[in-house]
């Protein structure tokens, strides 16, 4: 069975203290694309090391070749090498019992190649960045430790770099029109004091989640059109969901299934929706291997739908 290959999508910004400054104008007149470049070279030259933001897990990160820099096109593009350490582990060849190699946590780690393209639009104030997604290795969050200390470590003392998730139009699309509506959760964020009050017109508002859910193995046309054109609204910080004309909620999540894959969309927080594509059947393979022009191709169709799909203002 062929390997799944899955990029996930996200959104680069840079703050000046909680101002999102311009990329192509950052610190004033400088171009951040300068600045990337230098951390390019920075973690071709130094590995980094940092800690997982889940269990503390050590995570590591470098370059064993350079990556492709594009400053007409305003892009980079290549492979960044994450490691794992901390753990003991054994090698065999498969199909056979025999230790190959067996590791020592204290000196070994597992390294893996991991492509990834960054495109710095010029007069924007975020970046997009795609990255491919493997199992265990928290490269979002590593990147993200990385450039922020690389930005302590050159003195850029007031700026800080967030990544967020940014999904890919394309996923909603395609799991909306060929999958199917298992469940949706309409959220107040307030509560009733007493059970008479839950089911009068009078609720007080105290502190609290209210959750209404909805479920069957496959919703209907009616509700898959309702989250849809919720969805595709955009929502400002505070404002609310408004649910035609009958109640205005805080949240609404729904969760779509297609041949087996469960993801769960958020209506208002859109970036705490997981951003990854399965891309498998859109690549060029080598031995096995996607080549790098597919790869980079592949990227840059998922940015021009990511063009169509504003940025919500929530983070991850």
């Amino acid at each position: 069975m062929a390997q799944k290959i899955y990029l996930s999508t996200y959104k680069l910004s840079v703050f000046e203290e909680r101002t999102e400054v311009l990329l192509s104008k950052f610190n004033a007149n400088e171009d951040f694309f300068d600045f990337f470049n230098l951390f390019m070279e920075d973690i071709y030259t130094n590995v980094k090391k940092t800690h997982s933001y889940q269990d503390q897990t050590v995570l590591h990160l470098t370059l064993d070749e350079p990556v492709t820099a594009d400053k007409d096109k305003r892009i980079f593009y290549g492979y960044l090498s994450s490691g794992v350490g901390g753990d003991k582990y054994k090698v065999r060849t498969e199909g056979e019992r025999a230790t190959t190699f067996e590791s020592n946590p204290e000196k070994h780690i597992t390294f893996r190649n991991l492509f990834f393209y960054l495109q710095l639009p010029r007069d924007k104030n975020y970046g997009y960045l795609i990255i491919q997604k493997k199992r265990d290795l928290g490269a979002k969050g590593l990147i993200q430790k990385a450039l922020n200390q690389f930005l302590k470590d050159k003195a850029y003392l007031k700026f800080s770099a967030t990544i967020n998730n940014l999904l890919n139009g394309r996923v909603f699309d395609r799991m909306m029109s060929e999958g199917s509506l298992k469940n949706i959760d309409f959220i107040k964020k307030t509560i009733p004091s007493t059970i008479d009050e839950l089911y009068s017109k009078g609720l007080k508002k105290e502190r609290g989640t209210l959750t209404t859910s909805v479920s069957a193995p496959s919703l209907g046309k009616y509700w898959k059109d309702l989250v849809k054109e919720l969805y595709r609204r955009d929502y400002k910080k505070e404002s609310l969901i408004e649910l035609e004309g009958i109640d205005s909620l805080d949240e609404v999540e729904f969760e779509l299934e297609l041949n087996g894959k469960k993801k769960t969309f958020h209506v208002f927080a859109k970036s705490r929706t997981q951003p990854d594509v399965e891309i498998s059947n859109d690549l060029e393979l080598v031995d096995g291997e996607p080549t790098i022009a597919s790869l980079v191709n592949v990227s840059e169709s998922l940015i021009t739908d990511m063009l169509t799909l504003k940025p919500n203002v929530s983070s991850n």
